[in-house]
């Protein structure tokens, strides 16, 4: 369910805006962490970038994370065997 919950990204910014807006009313972010499944970084993050980009700071940066190891091209040519091929066809 939280997978699918964090999939909308309206949902993750209202989210994330309720966890901001708990801090401004005194809630400390080590209180918050268990309620929002994270730890309080992510939570004082996301209230630092509140404060200085608004809503736009909540929402998830692009090329965050780990970098593929793929090529564009391998990647197609992974999708298209995932897609079109059964296993048998690949041994």
């Amino acid at each position: 369910m939280k997978a699918l919950i964090q999939r909308y990204e309206r949902n993750t910014i209202g989210s994330r805006l309720y966890a901001v807006y708990q801090v401004a009313l005194g809630q400390p972010s080590r209180k918050l962490e268990e309620l929002y499944q994270t730890s309080f970084k992510p939570i004082t993050n996301w209230v630092h970038r509140f404060e200085n980009e608004g809503i736009d700071g909540l929402r998830d940066k692009r090329g965050r994370g780990r970098k593929s190891l793929l090529s564009t091209e391998q990647t197609g040519q992974l999708l298209h065997l995932l897609l079109e091929e059964s296993p048998t066809d690949q041994g």
